[in-house]
């Protein structure tokens, strides 16, 4: 069972195993009313922005990162514009965790990534929700494993998993970063972990197939 297991996410990225989450009542009405707006406002950068930021602490990652991919097109400007609209936003409000959630992302997609990791940090001392502090150390996560920096990856991640135990997609993580660090075993217990939360998440209330189908 073990290297079945392992065989299923060995050329894996982190980013594509980043796909499901519980989440609050708050976090999915707050996605549900992106998601709307998002369709009646179609060709807006900032809205599918907002979006891609929502679908990120919901633990939709995947949905996130294709809205980021969408905004190019319809605005080229909006990367060099973001980083600044939101570092003034963390100015005026230096409290309210999304503008550094939205700020960590921007610096993100501008190759920013230490500074990225700090604003993650922001999130998750500020965040009052643990599955958002949780995704905030599941993304730093994402970074040093990018960087192959797996012992920090190990570090975050594990910190991610204690505040959000549901996270189906932190325990794919956590899978590939213990396959990296050579622990095969733990890795195979945590991808176990995660298709136990994957097969329930699924099949729940606020999956992804809900949120696009009952509108």
């Amino acid at each position: 069972m073990p290297r079945f297991l392992l065989k299923i996410i060995v050329g894996s990225s982190l980013l594509s195993t980043l796909l499901f989450s519980g989440m609050s009542d708050e976090s999915w009405l707050a996605l549900k009313k992106q998601y709307l707006l998002s369709k009646v406002i179609s060709q807006d950068a900032t809205i599918r922005f907002g979006l891609a930021m929502t679908y990120a602490y919901t633990g939709f990652i995947e949905e996130g990162f294709k809205e980021i991919a969408t905004i190019p097109s319809l605005d080229p400007t909006f990367k060099t514009k973001v980083v600044d609209r939101y570092i003034r936003k963390t100015i005026i409000n230096p409290t309210h965790w999304q503008h550094h959630w939205y700020l960590a992302f921007a610096y993100y997609i501008n190759e920013q990534k230490d500074d990225a990791i700090l604003e993650f940090q922001k999130v998750a001392d500020l965040a009052n929700d643990v599955a958002i502090k949780g995704w905030a150390f599941g993304y730093i996560a994402y970074i040093y494993g990018e960087r192959k920096d797996w012992p920090k990856a190990m570090i975050a991640i594990n910190t991610a998993t204690k505040y959000e135990p549901e996270g189906a997609a932190l325990y794919f993580a956590k899978g590939i970063a213990l396959k990296e660090t050579g622990d095969t075993v733990g890795a195979a217990g945590a991808i176990v972990m995660a298709g136990v939360l994957q097969a329930k998440q699924m099949t729940g209330k606020r999956s992804l197939s809900k949120l696009k189908n009952d509108q």
